[in-house]
C-alpha cells in the first residue's frame, strides 16, 4: 500500500510540476476551484530548522513555499498548480493571533478564499513534502523555494 501511495504522490508532483512550470497555468481564468489546504481560524506558522536552515513551516510542521511568479504579491498558482502546490488559506482577512504583522499578511486569491504571505511571498505546501523537516519542493521548475522566518525565499 506504501508503494502505491509514493507512486500516486509522485505522479500528482509530477503534473503539478509541469502545470506550474508552463506560462498558461498562471493565467488561468479567476473562476478556479478552491483548493484549500487550511481552513480553520486559526493558523500556525513557525520556523524550523531544515536541511537548508531556517525556513517556515505550517502547524503541522510542514515547509511553505513561495512561487517566484508570485513577486507582485499576488496569488498565480491555481487550478491543476494549486493541486500539486496547495496555498495556505485561512478564514476572513483577519491576520491570525500570534503572527508579526511586519512580516504576515492576507492576500485574496482569485477564487475568493484568503492566503497567508510571509514578506511578499504567498505561502503554499508541497504535496511531495511528507514528514516534518521535508524540503522536497525547493528549487522545482526553477521557481519554487522554501520561505525564511523573515518572509524571504531560500534560492540555493
Amino acid at each position: 500500500m506504501h508503494i502505491r501511495s509514493l507512486i500516486a504522490a509522485t505522479a500528482v508532483g509530477a503534473i503539478g510540476l509541469a502545470a506550474c512550470g508552463s506560462g498558461s497555468a498562471y493565467d488561468a481564468p479567476a473562476a478556479a476551484p478552491s483548493t484549500t489546504a487550511t481552513n480553520a481560524p486559526a493558523v500556525t506558522v513557525a520556523a524550523r530548522d531544515s536541511s537548508l536552515g531556517s525556513v517556515l513551516v505550517d502547524g503541522t510542521q510542514l515547509t511553505l513555499y513561495g512561487l517566484t511568479k508570485d513577486d507582485a504579491g499576488m496569488p498565480t498558482c491555481v487550478d491543476a498548480c494549486a493541486v500539486a502546490w496547495p496555498p495556505l488559506t485561512i478564514a476572513g482577512t483577519s491576520l491570525p493571533p500570534g503572527l508579526d504583522a511586519s512580516v504576515f499578511s492576507i492576500v485574496s486569491r482569485p477564487d475568493g478564499t484568503h492566503q497567508l504571505k510571509a514578506g511578499k511571498w504567498p505561502l503554499y505546501h508541497y504535496v511531495g513534502d511528507a514528514a516534518p523537516g521535508d524540503v522536497n519542493g525547493q528549487g522545482s521548475g526553477g521557481v519554487w523555494f522554501v520561505v525564511t522566518p523573515t518572509g524571504g525565499l531560500h534560492k540555493t
